[in-house]
């Protein structure tokens, strides 16, 4: 037995509005922060830090890891600041 239309389609649409509703609200952990869908953060993993992308898989938000290795800069050195030369004898002349 065939369901009327318009309830097939009211139906369609209650469907579609409470799954777009879930996905706004999943959101992935890590740092002890959260990161929204489609973010990329550095994770540890057993095989060293790599790129991780937020992302859902079977209705929860997971972390899908890639095999690219974080990139770290390091910070350049400090160098010390330039003084002011003063010739002492030349103010007593």
């Amino acid at each position: 037995m065939q369901r009327p239309l318009p309830v097939s389609l009211s139906a369609a649409a209650l469907a579609a509005l409470l799954n777009t509703s879930a996905q706004a609200d999943c959101t992935c952990r890590a740092q002890g922060r959260n990161f929204e869908q489609g973010q990329a953060v550095c994770l540890a993993t057993p095989n060293g830090p790599r790129i991780a992308t937020c992302g859902m898989v079977l209705n929860n938000s997971s972390w899908e890891l890639s095999q690219s290795p974080c990139v770290y800069s390091r910070p350049l050195p400090q160098r010390a600041p330039a003084t002011a030369h003063h010739d002492h004898a030349k103010d007593k002349s």
